[in-house]
């Protein structure tokens, strides 16, 4: 698979949002550079336009403007050729050329004082026109009496070519489309050598990350500086983390299946060969039998270390249904049913007045009470008494623990922990340390206690005075 280049991503993004953002900006500077251009334009043609109006004279022949040539670019600002025309009340009229056919007609009937302009050709070239309403000045030749009724309304008309004006204003385009061209080429020239700079940190990380492997269990990267790669450093240590609890649940789950089934495994291989070797005279079905018994134990002891790894990993998920409890804890007892009447042990149950019921796993709260019986049956003395209540807040199993200390007791629920360790028969934990682990997955809390008589309680409690 072809692997897709961050720098590269970053480098596009980077360019087309300059190229949009100066576009943009581009765009609406043009629009404003050309509302300005244009309104000083028409200030200047107004200002232009009135300057030549005012040097016409009204004087006894009529219109006079004897200081204008038929062409009056010499009196305007720039070379452009220009045309002007004056139409007045009376019928009079004076002009420098023919006017062109795209001057609105309606511009000798101008009512308002305010000027008006359009954008018409003259000669195929195009050009701004501008017309107001004035009264020529009456010139020395005129009487005051003549002059009474003189200065006729007339309407002047100014024709300038805007060459110069689409010049300037296509070389203000020409540079607002030049400036984002240009700013996208330094962004496709800078940007890479700038983001690889920039993006140095996360290699750093990645040889750092190298370095870490299944051979260096514990080993976490240094916190970043870098406030982007604060994150990724945290979530990947958290990641190393759980790998580190898991390969640690591993090993746990190897030893203690490898400690767990030795006992096991020994006593069936010594089975086999004291029938070879001795033959003790049983049938061969009292033989399977106890090879099938040998065989149930090591596959519930296998069956229970994975329950309790996955229930340490968080993998086993709690069902929540309601749980009626004195069926639960006779249902257990009939699981142990043989292993009682095999020591001749008496199980007193002390039942509540109001039946209790509890909205939580049946199958985890089952195991924990069918362990915590099992552990109660086996260990306690021959013909022994096995007590159980519960209540709405609790459940006590007890029974006689002779040999038992206060300080054998804080051992109890702990992984391969024996009463005797010199004894291979002696109790390794399992049962105890998977209804501990249990109870955690479900938020119950197991304890022991051991009273004055050498009674061992075990007490399982849910409620919220636990």
């Amino acid at each position: 698979m072809k692997l897709r280049s961050m720098t590269r991503r970053i480098v596009v993004m980077l360019g087309i949002s300059t190229v949009l953002l100066l576009g943009v900006e581009a765009f609406v500077t043009d629009h404003m550079v050309d509302a300005e251009m244009h309104k000083r334009f028409d200030s200047s043609l107004v200002l232009q336009a009135q300057a030549m109006a005012a040097l016409i004279e009204y004087g006894p022949h009529g219109l006079s403007m004897e200081v204008l040539r038929p062409d009056p670019s010499h009196m305007l600002l720039g070379t452009t050729h220009s045309s002007y025309a004056v139409f007045c009340a009376n019928g009079m009229h004076l002009q420098s050329r023919p006017l062109p056919a795209g001057v609105p007609r309606d511009w000798v009937d101008h009512q308002a004082n305010s000027p008006a302009f359009a954008n018409v050709e003259v000669d195929g070239v195009p050009s701004r026109a501008v017309w107001f309403r004035f009264s020529p000045d009456p010139n020395e030749h005129v009487t005051a009496s003549s002059a009474a009724g003189a200065g006729p309304v007339c309407r002047f008309l100014l024709l300038r070519s805007r060459d110069q004006l689409d010049i300037i204003l296509y070389d203000i385009d020409a540079i607002l489309l030049l400036t984002p061209l240009l700013a996208l080429l330094a962004v496709l020239l800078l940007s890479p050598v700038l983001v690889r700079r920039g993006l140095k940190p996360l290699a750093m990380l990645g040889d750092s990350i190298r370095s870490i492997g299944p051979n260096a269990p514990g080993q976490r990267l240094e916190p970043a500086t870098t406030r982007e790669l604060a994150p990724l450093t945290v979530r990947f240590n958290e990641v190393l983390e759980r790998m580190d609890e898991g390969m640690a649940r591993e090993r746990r789950f190897a030893g203690a299946l490898a400690h767990e089934t030795r006992t096991r495994l020994a006593e069936l291989r010594a089975l086999v060969d004291i029938e070879r070797r001795h033959p003790s005279g049983r049938s061969a079905r009292e033989i399977l039998d106890d090879v099938s018994d040998i065989s149930g134990e090591l596959e519930g002891t296998v069956a229970g270390l994975l329950l309790l790894t996955r229930l340490e990993a968080g993998l086993e998920h709690v069902e929540q249904r309601s749980v009626d409890m004195q069926s639960l804890v006779v249902q257990q007892l009939e699981q142990v049913e043989d292993g009682v009447q095999r020591r001749q042990m008496h199980i007193h149950l002390h039942r509540p007045e109001a039946s209790v019921s509890l909205v939580t796993d049946a199958t985890l709260l089952g195991m924990i009470v069918g362990n915590l019986l099992r552990n109660a049956v086996a260990y306690a003395p021959s013909a022994g008494r096995v007590d159980v209540a519960w209540d709405a807040g609790a459940l006590v199993i007890s029974n006689a623990a002779p040999d038992l200390t206060a300080e054998e007791v804080v051992h109890l629920g702990q992984r391969h922990w024996r009463k005797h360790s010199q004894n291979t028969e002696g109790h390794a934990g399992l049962g105890l340390s998977l209804a501990d682990a249990a109870a955690t997955a479900l938020g119950f809390r197991l304890c022991f206690m051991l009273d004055a008589g050498q009674r061992l309680h075990a007490r399982l409690l849910w409620g919220e005075d636990d």
